[in-house]
């Protein structure tokens, strides 16, 4: 397998090459067994994320600390999960 460097406050680890992931979630697959199966996240984990994410994108854009373009984009990807999910 293939491994790629991430570092985070910790240091150096490996990461397989083809992960999302990045030194945080590698070092939890390492130390907790509860982390085994990284692939499977519960439905409503991912539903809750993309209420969250649009949420925070509506409300950075509000603070203008988002440009529009980019809200509405986040926007259009939660509303996508949230209906392939649902």
């Amino acid at each position: 397998m293939d491994f790629r460097i991430e570092k985070d406050t910790m240091g150096e680890v490996k990461v397989p090459v083809n992960a999302y992931y990045g030194a945080q979630t590698q070092r939890s697959i390492e130390n907790f067994r509860i982390a085994q199966d990284i692939n499977r996240m519960p439905k409503e984990i991912i539903r809750a994320f993309a209420y969250l994410k649009k949420a925070a994108a509506l409300t950075n854009q509000e603070a203008g600390v988002l440009p529009a373009e980019k809200a509405a984009l986040i926007g259009k990807v939660c509303d996508e999960i949230l209906r392939q999910t649902g």
